[in-house]
């Protein structure tokens, strides 16, 4: 399910008002999905067994299928990433830069408790890997994120239950400022587009809360900055009251001293049901050194536990 500016191209609209209107198809989209789910007879829920339920990010670094890779990794190398996944006990992890599906199923091999898929957009893709006992369900993208269209990624829309605990969460991976960003023009760009993207998941954000069907809210992934950064780019959302970066004030495990920049954020109702003393960052660069951790990703796998135990509210 998505939809995208080329659709509005017909009509005589600013690009503004096309952008608008996406986030609102987009959550029209989302809550209908959500009701025909909640509505269907049919459909088998697993049953989850725990108390929490851990959610997390993972920027796996140019994962890629085995063949030409940007970062080629043996089965040895592969199975050390599906083994830090597993050591982490997460349970609904967010991921970023999976090559496509055959990438995701190269590391599902050594992961048989859990599935997960895509959502193609390029050659770093977002996605997700979850625990085969929990229900997650694929919503389509969120296509406002991809402010650039074939240069940006869009967000990955989930339903997810476990438990007594429902909720959408988004997977998104924004726009970096690298080394290619080499003059002061591409630097500002970069932030500009970060910006527009924080813009545009507040913006969903506001707009699901609104129609008043889910309060529980879980964006989580690569924002490629930090809310403690001097010129963040995250300030639409930081500027929400409805949402916390549960990850502010985590520092990289790569280097103390940097901010990290995978975040697991969340709406005042999920914030209720967290339990920021359980967050764990895993440091694989101390467990592998600095040569195996390569292979394994420069990003750490970050996760929190959430309460699934107490009553739904919505």
């Amino acid at each position: 399910m998505s939809f995208s500016l080329n659709h509005l191209k017909r009509f005589r609209m600013t690009k503004k008002q096309q952008r608008a209107l996406v986030v609102i198809i987009s959550v029209i989209c989302t809550v209908a999905a959500i009701i025909i789910r909640r509505c269907s007879p049919s459909e088998t829920v697993p049953q989850y067994v725990g108390n929490v339920v851990r959610v997390g990010t993972f920027n796996i670094e140019w994962f890629g299928d085995g063949n030409n890779d940007r970062n080629p990794r043996s089965n040895d190398d592969v199975k050390r990433v599906a083994d830090v996944i597993k050591d982490s006990l997460v349970d609904v992890l967010g991921v970023q830069e999976l090559e496509n599906d055959a990438a995701m199923q190269r590391l599902l091999q050594f992961l048989p408790e859990y599935t997960g898929f895509i959502l193609k957009s390029g050659s770093q893709n977002v996605g997700v890997l979850h625990r085969q006992s929990i229900a997650v369900q694929s919503l389509g993208e969120y296509s406002a994120v991809a402010i650039t269209k074939g240069r940006n990624r869009p967000g990955l829309l989930l339903q997810c239950k476990a438990g007594n605990f429902d909720w959408l969460m988004m997977v998104v991976h924004f726009k970096s400022t690298s080394r290619y960003d080499d003059t002061e023009e591409k630097r500002e760009n970069a932030i500009e587009t970060r910006q527009k993207q924080s813009a545009a998941v507040r913006q969903w954000v506001d707009s699901v809360i609104a129609l008043g069907k889910e309060k529980d809210l879980i964006i989580v992934g690569d924002f490629n900055d930090a809310p403690a950064n001097k010129e963040t780019a995250l300030v639409p959302l930081l500027q929400s009251s409805q949402l916390s970066f549960l990850t502010a004030n985590l520092t990289s495990c790569k280097n103390a001293k940097w901010n990290v920049i995978d975040h697991i954020v969340v709406s005042t109702s999920a914030k209720n049901r967290s339990r920021p003393d359980g967050m764990i960052v895993l440091n694989q660069h101390q467990r592998y050194g600095k040569e195996v951790s390569g292979k394994i990703s420069d990003h750490c796998p970050i996760l929190v536990p959430f309460d699934v135990t107490a009553p739904d509210n919505d």
